[in-house]
């Protein structure tokens, strides 16, 4: 991804830091043609100016967190919003909230160990919370682009063994009248 404003430089230096954030002042020099001090000067400038916010360490929930991968969407009624988000976010399941536009006003990502797990939880969490009008809830069932996880499409799912074959059922949907 080329970042508009940044020359090619500051662009190259921003895809080798999120390929490996380790990579000394002088490693990257090398490869881009500068200095240490010059690679450096440029990374503190980017980071002084917000484009570079910050170095983490990159997590992958399937190897630490055994179980399914899941989304939750929920239509609510807005006076019961934040007590709704507030319910997801007490979740240690839950591992991702965003508010939506459109008819869903919340989108929930979340780890449960097993399918019996994620029917309960969206059971419960539609019967026991005031505001739910609709639940609906999917399985994921392959990652095709996570640029937080480094999986990248073009790399990655256009390979023949990566491709599946045969269909995938949606998950429940739950609905008030």
């Amino acid at each position: 991804m080329q970042i508009t404003g940044l020359d090619q430089t500051d662009n190259r230096i921003i895809d080798l830091l999120k390929e490996n954030a380790r990579l000394s002042y002088s490693e990257i020099g090398k490869v881009v043609g500068l200095s240490r001090v010059t690679v450096k000067r440029r990374i503190k400038q980017m980071e002084k100016s917000g484009i570079i916010r910050g170095y983490h360490a990159v997590i992958d929930p399937e190897a630490t967190v055994k179980g399914i991968h899941f989304t939750l969407d929920l239509d609510v009624v807005l006076a019961h919003y934040e007590e709704i988000v507030g319910k997801l976010a007490a979740n240690p399941m839950i591992h991702q909230i965003y508010g939506t536009s459109g008819k869903s006003h919340i989108h929930a990502i979340g780890i449960v160990p097993n399918s019996e797990t994620l029917g309960s939880y969206a059971n419960y969490l539609f019967r026991s919370t005031r505001g739910v009008r609709e639940l609906n809830w999917q399985i994921l069932v392959t990652t095709y682009k996570d640029t937080e996880r480094g999986v990248d499409y073009e790399v990655r799912y256009q390979k023949h063994e990566h491709l599946e074959a045969g269909s995938i059922s949606s998950g429940q949907e739950q609905k008030r009248e």
